[in-house]
C-alpha cells in the first residue's frame, strides 16, 4: 500500500504539472490509514485505527497532531471525534473507536499543533461483527480503557502453574495470595486437607497411582478470619477440555448484599480467548483472562435457575461448569439483604446546607419510572474515604500553579482522616497518576512540585483515568477535578467519558478556576459532570477562593446518605437505567445523586 494524500485525486485531473513554490502552501501530509476489529464493544465493534504518516512528512507533523475522525453510515454522520495525540517515532498513531457493524465511509484529517501542515484520508471501511469482547491492555490509552469491560482482578488468590510431572504420585502446588493474608486453606475434592499460616502458601498433594480428575481449592483469609478470595486448580482434566470451576464465596464473604464469585480456569493449551459467566441466559461478566472475579447480588442467585461459566482458548478448546441455583431447585440459597445499585445521595435545604437525620421512609426512588424497594440505608460519615484529586497542569495553569499546589495539599490534609486514602493525578496532554493510593496526604505537594505546567487540557481523559482508579473500591468515594479551561486535547470524547462516569458512579466535584460566565462551554461541561454524578460544580475567581470550596466539598462528603436497592430491570447491560430520587414529604429539598447508570462497575 502506498501513502495517498486526500487531495491527490484532484491533482490527477490536472494535466499540467504542479510545482509548489517556496512561498506557496506546503503539500498535504501523506497518510496511510488501516483499521482492524479488536473485539465486541458497548454498542458495536471496537476498532483499532492506525494512522501512519509518510516518513518524509514526520518532521513536519511534529510530536503531536490533532486527529478528527468522521464515520458516515449511509448519508448519516454516525460518529465524529477529535483528539490530540502523540506521534510515535515511526510516525504512527493509534486510536480506538466503537463503531456500528457494517460497511461505512471514513474520513480522517490530521493537523500539526502549530497549524502549519495537515493532511487527510477518505475511504470505505468494513466493521466486522465480533463475538469476543474487547479488553484493554496494560497502560492502554484512556479511550481504550473506557471501551473495555470486566478487567482481570488484581491482587487475587491464584494458583501458580503446577510443574508438568504427570498425573500420578505427589505434586507440589503454590498459591499467590494478596497482602494481608494470614492463612490459606487447601481443599481436595471438597475436603479440607491442610491450612498454612505463613508464606509460602504451598501444598503437596498425593494424587495416588490412578489418574483421575481432581479439584484443589485454596481459600485465603486475614488475621480476623475474613475471606480474602480463592482459586481452584483442576488436575488430570480430560484431554482437549479446559478445566473450569465456579467458586461461590462463603456466607461470611457476603457484603452489602453481594456475593463474590470466582471462575477458575486451568489446563488450556492455547491462549485463553474468552471466559463468560451467565445466570440463565443473562451474561453477568466476561473476561479475556483470569483471575476472573465478580460480585453477584444474592437476589439474583436466589431467583436464578443456573449459574454457568464457559472458557474458550485460541485453539478452539472449551470447558464449562454449571451450578444449580435456588430458583431452579438447586442447593444454593442466599440469606442476606440484596444490593444491586448503591446510591450516594446528598440532600440540601433552601440555603444549600446539607440535611441530615432523614430515614429510609423519607425517600422515594424510581428506576426508569418504576418504584424500587430500599434494601439498605446509612450515612457515609463513618466510612473511609477514597478521594481522587485530578489537577490540570496545562500551560494555562502556569501563573496559578504554585497556589494550586499548596491548596491541594491543604485540602487533603484537612479532609482526610485515619483510614482515608487519596490518589493524585495530573492532566495536560495526557492524564497520569502521580501518587498512587496512599494514606499519606503530605506527599501531594512534593509530587506536584516537580510538575511544570505545559500543553493542552485533556479533561475527558482525566475523568476516565481518574475514575479507573476506583475499580474494586467501595464506601465513600469522590473525584475532585481542578481545571481552568475546557477540553482541547483529549483522546476520549464527551459521550464516552460520560458513559464511563455513569458506569463507575462516583460523585464528581469539578472546580473551574477563573472560569467566568463568558466561558459558557467550559462551565457547561463541568456542571454536567457534577449533575450526572451527584456532585457539585464550583467556579472560584482565583486561588484565594479555593479554601472555602474545599471546605464545602468536605462538608458534602460527610453529609451523604448511602442507599442501596435491588434492580429488577429487564434491560441489558448496554442500556442506560435512569434514576430519580425524591422526598415526597419535603418537596422543597434539593437531592443530588447519579442520574442513572450502566451496570458493570
Amino acid at each position: 500500500m502506498k501513502y495517498v494524500p486526500l487531495l491527490s485525486f484532484l491533482l490527477t485531473l490536472i494535466t499540467v504539472p504542479v510545482v509548489f513554490s517556496a512561498t506557496g502552501p506546503p503539500p498535504p501530509l501523506a497518510l496511510l490509514v488501516e483499521v482492524e476489529g479488536l473485539g465486541r464493544g458497548h454498542t458495536g465493534t471496537v476498532m483499532g485505527l492506525v494512522i501512519q504518516i509518510a516518513p518524509e512528512d514526520i518532521q513536519r507533523a511534529g510530536d503531536r497532531i490533532r486527529v478528527v475522525t468522521a464515520l458516515t453510515v449511509g448519508t448519516v454522520l454516525a460518529d465524529r471525534q477529535s483528539s490530540v495525540v502523540e506521534v510515535e517515532a515511526d510516525g504512527s498513531v493509534m486510536l480506538y473507536r466503537d463503531w456500528p457493524v457494517g460497511d461505512h465511509q471514513l474520513m480522517v484529517t490530521v493537523a500539526a499543533i502549530d497549524g502549519k501542515s495537515g493532511g487527510g484520508w477518505n475511504g470505505p471501511v468494513t466493521v466486522p461483527e465480533l463475538q469476543s469482547i474487547f479488553e484493554s491492555g496494560d497502560d492502554a490509552p484512556v479511550e481504550a480503557i473506557a471501551l473495555s469491560v470486566t478487567p482481570p482482578a488484581e491482587g487475587a488468590v491464584r494458583f501458580k502453574p503446577p510443574p508438568d510431572k504427570g498425573g500420578i504420585g505427589a505434586l507440589q502446588l503454590e498459591v499467590e495470595a494478596p497482602e494481608g493474608t494470614a492463612s490459606v486453606e487447601f481443599l481436595k475434592d471438597g475436603h479440607i486437607e491442610v491450612r498454612r499460616n505463613r508464606a509460602p502458601w504451598t501444598y503437596s498433594i498425593a494424587l495416588g497411582q490412578v489418574i483421575r480428575r481432581t479439584q484443589v481449592r485454596a481459600i485465603a483469609r486475614d488475621r480476623d478470619g475474613r475471606y480474602l478470595g480463592e482459586d481452584a486448580l483442576i488436575l488430570n482434566n480430560p484431554t482437549g477440555r479446559i478445566g473450569v470451576e465456579i467458586l461461590l464465596g462463603p456466607d461470611d464473604s457476603v457484603a452489602n448484599g453481594v456475593r463474590p464469585v470466582t471462575v477458575a480456569v486451568t489446563g488450556s493449551v492455547g491462549r485463553i480467548h474468552q471466559i463468560t459467566l451467565n445466570i440463565d441466559d443473562r451474561m453477568i461478566a466476561r473476561w479475556p483472562s483470569c483471575p476472573c472475579i465478580t460480585e453477584i447480588p444474592v437476589a439474583d442467585l436466589e431467583h436464578g435457575t443456573i449459574l454457568a461459566a464457559e472458557a474458550i482458548d485460541s485453539n478452539g478448546a472449551r470447558g464449562d461448569a454449571i451450578v444449580p441455583l435456588a430458583g431452579g431447585g438447586g442447593s444454593f440459597s442466599g440469606s442476606v439483604r440484596v444490593e444491586l445499585v448503591e446510591l450516594p445521595v446528598t440532600v440540601l435545604d433552601e440555603t444549600t446546607a446539607p440535611v441530615t437525620g432523614l430515614t429510609p421512609e423519607s425517600f422515594l426512588i424510581l428506576e426508569d419510572d418504576d418504584p424500587v424497594t430500599i434494601e439498605g440505608f446509612g450515612t457515609t460519615a463513618d466510612l473511609p474515604l477514597s478521594l481522587a484529586l485530578a489537577v490540570d497542569t496545562s500551560g494555562s495553569m502556569t501563573e496559578n500553579f504554585e497556589a494550586v499546589r499548596r491548596a491541594a495539599r491543604g485540602f487533603a490534609l484537612d479532609l482526610m482522616e485515619e483510614g482515608d486514602e487519596v490518589v493524585v493525578l495530573t492532566f495536560s496532554w495526557e492524564a497520569k497518576v502521580r501518587l498512587p493510593w496512599t494514606e499519606t496526604s503530605s506527599a501531594i505537594e512534593a509530587k506536584l512540585d516537580r510538575i511544570v505546567p505545559e500543553g493542552g487540557t485533556s479533561l475527558h481523559d482525566a475523568v476516565v483515568r481518574s475514575l479507573e482508579q476506583f475499580r474494586g473500591r467501595r464506601g465513600r468515594q469522590a473525584l475532585v477535578l481542578l481545571t481552568d479551561g475546557e477540553d482541547t486535547t483529549s483522546r476520549t470524547g464527551w459521550d464516552l467519558a460520560k458513559r464511563y462516569a455513569h458506569t463507575m458512579r462516583v460523585p464528581i466535584y469539578p472546580i473551574g478556576l477563573g472560569l467566568g460566565k463568558f466561558n459558557y462551554s467550559a462551565r457547561k461541561t463541568l456542571k454536567r459532570l457534577a449533575e450526572e454524578t451527584g456532585g457539585e460544580a464550583f467556579f472560584p475567581k482565583g486561588t484565594e477562593e479555593l479554601k472555602p470550596v474545599y471546605d464545602r466539598i468536605g462538608l458534602l462528603l460527610r453529609s451523604q446518605y448511602l442507599i442501596w436497592y435491588s434492580s429488577r430491570s429487564a434491560k441489558d447491560d448496554n442500556q442506560f437505567r435512569a434514576i430519580t430520587v425524591s422526598i415526597p414529604a419535603r418537596p422543597e429539598l434539593t437531592i443530588r445523586t447519579i442520574r442513572g447508570y450502566y451496570p458493570g462497575k
